[in-house]
């Protein structure tokens, strides 16, 4: 199964009914979002910070506050709950979060006992307004530096264990974006279900958050998921990886 790297993390995306605030203080263990509470029957993913940053490790205080001018523009939405295309908001560290795509989508794909069904796709601008929130984004994506704008994709889903057995997942295996880009768990891709564990009979709903370009708006017209194996607690697959499920974005 799919190793996990030591991160605070407070969240890349947020998938739930509407992007959930910026002001979130939730935090989590891990680059996929793992977290203590692998196994439960009522789980569902937390609403973290739109904002890529929230993952960084970085000790630099998060005291950013936008300034009036900032907050004056059409659009502007103080609690970070960007709900509609246009919609923005400012991180901790001074990054302006503007939500350019929303695509409410009711897609699924099997594989043996488990059903993946997308039900929302984001894309969000990333404006690092200072020095400081380019660090923490290229900390944050596993890169070397960042360009700015930067954009990140959103994915919504729901996993349905149909089986009698509990299933342990490493949820999305790769997301393509378009015909060019693909994104993993090696390369700035974080998926909030990589880990946990779905009860017989029970559904997680989660979501996962990629970089999709930098500098340019990304124009593609679809996206390609492949979900990933699952598990038993021995760690004996279960289930096998599905297919390519192909979302239209037009």
């Amino acid at each position: 199964m799919r190793i996990q790297r030591s991160l605070v993390l407070a969240g890349l995306g947020l998938l739930a009914l509407g992007l959930a605030g910026c002001q979130s203080t939730a935090k989590h263990s891990s680059a996929s979002f793992k977290d203590s509470q692998s196994s439960t029957k009522t789980y569902h993913a937390a609403k973290p910070d739109a904002a890529v940053t929230a993952s960084s490790s970085s000790k630099i205080a998060q005291t950013y506050q936008p300034r009036a001018a900032q907050t004056q523009a059409k659009g502007y939405v103080k609690s970070g709950k960007l709900q509609q295309k246009g919609q923005y908001t400012f991180d901790k560290v001074g990054t302006k979060l503007t939500l350019t795509r929303v695509h409410a989508l009711n897609q699924t794909i099997k594989s043996g006992q488990l059903t993946y069904r997308v039900t929302s796709v984001r894309l969000i601008k990333n404006v690092a307004e200072n020095d400081q929130a380019k660090r923490m984004a290229a900390q944050a994506l596993n890169l070397a530096e960042i360009k700015s704008p930067y954009y990140t994709l959103q994915v919504k889903f729901t996993i349905l264990n149909r089986g009698k057995r509990a299933v342990t997942t490493d949820g999305i295996k790769a997301i393509q974006l378009g015909n060019h880009q693909r994104l993993t768990a090696a390369n700035q891709l974080s998926d909030a279900s990589a880990g946990k564990t779905i009860p017989a009979h029970r559904q997680l709903a989660t979501f996962a958050t990629g970089l999709a370009g930098q500098e340019t708006q990304p124009t593609f017209t679809h996206v390609k998921l492949a979900f990933a194996g699952g598990y038993d607690q021995r760690q004996h697959q279960l289930v096998k990886p599905s297919g390519w499920l192909t979302v239209d974005l037009s």
